[in-house]
């Protein structure tokens, strides 16, 4: 396979350096090289713990909109990929993003999901049960909270985050719990500043079909951007939004 043949000619390369490192006076050099590529190697032998469906799990997961409502039937791989989508800044010491479902058992069955997905990895992340929070080595936090009021969410008032996921929002009846936490949605950290994201995955159906259907089936075309608005006030942001 291509990736066999990948490890074979990056395996050489190594051996190859080997030699060299053996017949040169410039070894700090060499072994720097021989490092990187080490690493390489060690990769390529890493087996694959996750790998979007092609399609609109792809699709939600390359968006670079600063809302995406990813929507489908049951099995369309929605919540592993709003599990998926923070993790590309789980690297990041500022980074403190939030994932919500409305019942606290089904919170459960997200968190469990995730216990399959992060340790492996990153090594030495600790999920801390009385927190409901994943914590990485690099300093970066994932809290798993549910919301089963409107008025929990007055809960996070005051509290900054650089990611924020709804899974099921149709199951949430108004479209308070979204436009509240959009306020809640920055960072002082110039990097994660230009990536704040508002992610949300649902089925059809549900108490808040109709809100999730204006706010973000109604105004455009699907996987075509248009700005974000309050559909209850009418108020337009200034970023744009998106439906997969």
């Amino acid at each position: 396979t291509f990736a066999q043949k990948r490890i074979s000619l990056v395996g050489r390369s190594v051996e190859t350096l080997e030699k060299q490192i053996e017949e040169s006076k410039d070894v700090e050099k060499f072994s720097v090289i021989l490092d990187t590529l080490t690493e390489k190697v060690e990769a390529s032998e890493r087996p694959i713990t996750f790998k979007p469906y092609p399609g609109p799990q792809t699709e939600f997961l390359a968006s670079s909109e600063l809302e995406v409502l990813y929507g489908g039937a049951a099995g369309g791989g929605k919540s592993m990929a709003l599990l998926a989508d923070p993790m590309r800044y789980f690297d990041n010491k500022a980074f403190v993003g939030l994932i919500l479902r409305r019942p606290n058992d089904e919170l459960r069955q997200l968190i469990w999901k995730s216990k399959g997905l992060y340790p492996d990895v990153f090594k030495g992340a600790v999920f801390r049960e009385k927190q409901s929070e994943w914590q990485f080595p690099s300093g970066a936090r994932f809290w798993f909270s549910y919301l089963d009021r409107d008025e929990d969410v007055l809960r996070y008032q005051g509290q900054e985050f650089c990611w924020i996921g709804f899974d099921e929002l149709t199951q949430w009846p108004t479209p308070f719990p979204w436009n509240y936490l959009r306020s809640r949605l920055r960072t002082d950290d110039p990097v994660l500043k230009k990536t704040l994201s508002m992610r949300g995955g649902t089925n059809p159906g549900g108490p808040g079909h109709g809100w999730v259907k204006r706010m973000f089936i109604d105004p455009a075309t699907e996987k075509t951007a248009f700005w974000a608005t309050d559909i209850e006030t009418g108020k337009v942001f200034v970023h744009t939004v998106t439906g997969i």
